[in-house]
């Protein structure tokens, strides 16, 4: 009796509930023939893999990491995610040839390959007859729409190439050939596993076309567009079924193609649609004893051990030496597993879209070939992203954010970085970073910026009369050190003009511009632990900048500045609790220096308008509390959350009062989605001595 497993995403799962019915049966299986999530679930079935060992790993797997397309964001070192407050979008466009680049796909596929090797345990075979279950699994030619049927070669592969929905995830090359998910010719394989069995059970977990009701905006069109190509060729298949045959159709409603964290339940469907089906089933099972000696076929192999590993050359811009440094400590006899971990620290650089390797024990070794594929949008990377801040009442500010990179200027690993916003602040600045070598955490870092500022004056009615503006020139050169995964630090010399003049309004303290010049030292120290740097559920973040202007070195005064914001991440079931500290300030500052620290605006003390309480010190205190309400489709974003904030703040030697203020209390509750633009906040809140105001939020840096 053969098995033949439909794809159909996440629904897919149910395939394995299916399975165990089969188990409790006693129904042997003769061969298994399976495409896209068919495939992963028969050919790890085929392969030897426990159900319950099966249903285990995929309950623990972290679902929304490896969809992401990225490592978990601590195992990042810190150069790679400097940028992720910065309200980018989601996408790394790149420069090559004058013209725009865009990825191959919207999920990069290494780490969920990464997962499918390790749970085929990188199984290799010359026939896939020779598992302990005979299998097949359906790609798609991509060039042609032909259905390729793997019978040979690494298993891993062959359930990748069989899975890889076009757009979503990364083709797979092999062979000459260019692979999609095997839906698109063949989602129900049931020509392939009629040729090694008589009679087959057919379980189809496809999503089924939507009604003209349905169809009621362009994500939905475009599904309805893909259902139909689908449902196609399964009608093809099905016509292939014969008297005896059994069609299990598990009641999937409510469950979409991308749902994998709910994979218990759809397996629980699963079961209970074989369960409907027992009669039917029961008629192909065999005695306790027969079926005793089928199961005791069924074993998983090891985990292969690595003799050797290579490097195959021919890198276009990364230095293929860093690969080389990472494994060089490798120790022959290793197992595979470990060596896959030496590969993930290679990838977490972020300088190729993917590590993969092959396995050749046909000396008597087994030598591993890794197979490295420079990012396609490298080395010229460019990021753009927005940023909206509207209360009411108040001020709407907008910014256009951009920043280009140029990675691997020189084999050390040099990079130039440039940034530009647009806005109510604006900024350019330029910077060219040189490591002292490409294995080495110390660094060297030269860079020119322009900052405009404005600093807003507000009455007692909460009413904005004057703006004065501080254009800020500054040359900064730097040395320092990457702090692994966690942070970096560096010490330098700055050069600044700075140049204030009233740009709205009228005010009595500023008639003409006054410039400038400050000059002198400065530290900073970076430390970031957060998961999530929009919504983290877990971490910690610290960052923390002192200055010191010295006369002897041109500085106007001498003045000295700090600026740190401290954050702890707690989540108790599905409640995450965000404390941050703040504080800012200049000490021994003349009286017509017009830099100046503000505290207002959404949960900086929400209340008052953005920058409404100035002064020459100022800190606050904010205690964040939010939910995860809901997930949002993949093209919109990831969450929905409802949330809350408690805040106190407080400002020290405002220059033109003379005042300070008292702790001030402040709160908010929101509305929030983490979208593919960025944070979106819809929130109200009030201050003590403030104004109840509703605000609209986009943006990560709050």
């Amino acid at each position: 009796m053969g098995v033949v497993l439909g794809g159909g995403g996440a629904r897919g799962f149910a395939h394995l509930g299916v399975l165990r019915e089969l188990q409790r049966l006693h129904i042997p299986i003769r061969c298994i023939a399976g495409t896209s999530a068919g495939a992963l679930i028969g050919g790890m079935y085929a392969n030897g893999m426990n159900l319950d060992q099966m249903a285990a790993d995929f309950k623990n797997a972290n679902w929304d990491q490896m969809l992401s397309g990225r490592l978990p964001r601590s195992d990042i070192p810190y150069d790679k995610k400097r940028d992720d407050y910065k309200n980018y979008l989601d996408v790394t466009f790149g420069l090559q040839g004058g013209q725009l680049r865009v990825p191959r796909s919207a999920i990069n596929s290494q780490e969920i390959e990464m997962f499918i090797r390790k749970l085929t345990r990188d199984r290799q075979l010359d026939s896939f007859d020779q598992l302990p279950i005979p299998f097949r699994a359906v790609a798609t030619d991509l060039a042609n729409g032909e259905a390729v049927v793997f019978d040979k070669g690494p298993l891993a592969e062959a359930l990748r190439a069989s899975m890889a929905v076009p757009g979503l995830f990364d083709l797979v090359e092999t062979n000459g050939r260019l692979l999609v998910d095997g839906g698109l010719a063949r989602n129900l394989p049931i020509q392939d596993a009629r040729q090694c069995a008589q009679h087959l059970i057919v379980v189809d977990v496809g999503t089924p076309p939507l009604s003209k009701d349905e169809i009621n905006s362009l994500f939905d069109v475009v599904a309805q567009t893909s259902n139909l190509m689908v449902s196609r060729n399964v009608r093809e298949q099905m016509a292939l079924m014969q008297p005896g045959d059994v069609l299990i159709r598990p009641d999937l409603n409510g469950y979409s193609a991308g749902a994998f964290g709910d994979n218990q339940a759809i397996m629980a469907r699963g079961t209970a649609a074989a369960l409907a089906q027992a009669k039917a089933l029961s008629r192909f099972s065999v005695s306790p004893e027969r079926y005793a000696a089928w199961r005791e076929r069924l074993q998983l192999p090891p985990y292969p051990v690595v003799d050797a590993v290579e490097v195959q050359q021919g890198s276009r811009f990364v230095n293929a030496e860093s690969i080389a440094k990472t494994i060089a400590g490798l120790r022959g006899g290793q197992p595979v597993d470990e060596v896959r971990e030496k590969l993930r620290d290679v990838f977490a650089t972020g300088d190729y879209d993917q590590l993969g390797y092959v396995l050749d024990a046909s000396s008597g070794r087994n030598v591993m070939t890794i197979m490295p594929l420079e990012k396609s949008v490298g080395p010229n990377t460019l990021h753009f992203g927005l940023s909206l801040n509207s209360s009411t009442p108040g001020d709407s500010n907008f910014s256009f954010l951009a920043a280009h990179q140029r990675n691997w200027l020189n084999a050390a690993g040099g990079s130039w970085r440039n940034e530009m916003v647009i806005g109510k602040d604006k900024l350019f600045k330029t910077e060219l970073y040189q490591p002292w070598s490409y294995d080495s955490p110390l660094f060297a870092a030269v860079s020119l910026s322009y900052h405009q500022q404005p600093l807003s004056f507000y009455d007692g009615s909460h009413i904005k009369y004057a703006e004065i503006s501080n254009d800020v020139t500054s040359v900064n050169a730097d040395i320092g050190g990457v702090l692994g995964r966690y942070g970096e630090f560096r010490v330098g010399l700055f050069d600044s003009r700075v140049e204030s003049y009233l740009s709205q309004g009228q005010f009595s303290y500023l008639s003409d511009t006054v410039t400038h010049n400050y000059a002198g030292v400065r530290g900073k120290l970076v430390i970031d632990q957060f998961d999530n740097p929009r919504w983290p559920r877990s971490g910690y973040f610290m960052n923390t900048v002192l200055t010191s202007s010295l006369p002897a070195l041109g500085s106007y005064n001498a003045s000295r500045d700090y600026d740190a914001i401290v954050e702890g991440v707690k989540t108790f079931g599905d409640i995450t609790f965000r404390l941050t500290g703040k504080a800012r300030g200049i000490v021994s500052r003349k009286q017509d220096d017009y830099r100046l620290e503000s505290l207002g605006g959404f949960l900086n003390l929400t209340g008052y308008q953005a920058g409404e309480l100035l002064g020459e010190k100022v800190a606050l205190s904010r205690l964040m509390v939010y939910w995860r309400a809901s997930s949002l489709p993949s093209v919109l974003g990831s969450g929905l959350y409802a949330g809350m904030s408690a805040e106190v703040g407080r400002v020290w030697g405002n220059p033109f009062s003379g005042s300070n203020t008292g702790w001030i209390p402040a709160g908010s509750v929101f509305l929030a989605a983490d979208t593919i633009l960025g944070p979106f906040f819809l929130g109200m809140g009030n201050a003590k001595n403030g104004k109840p105001s509703a605000y609209l939020y986009l943006g990560a840096d709050y």
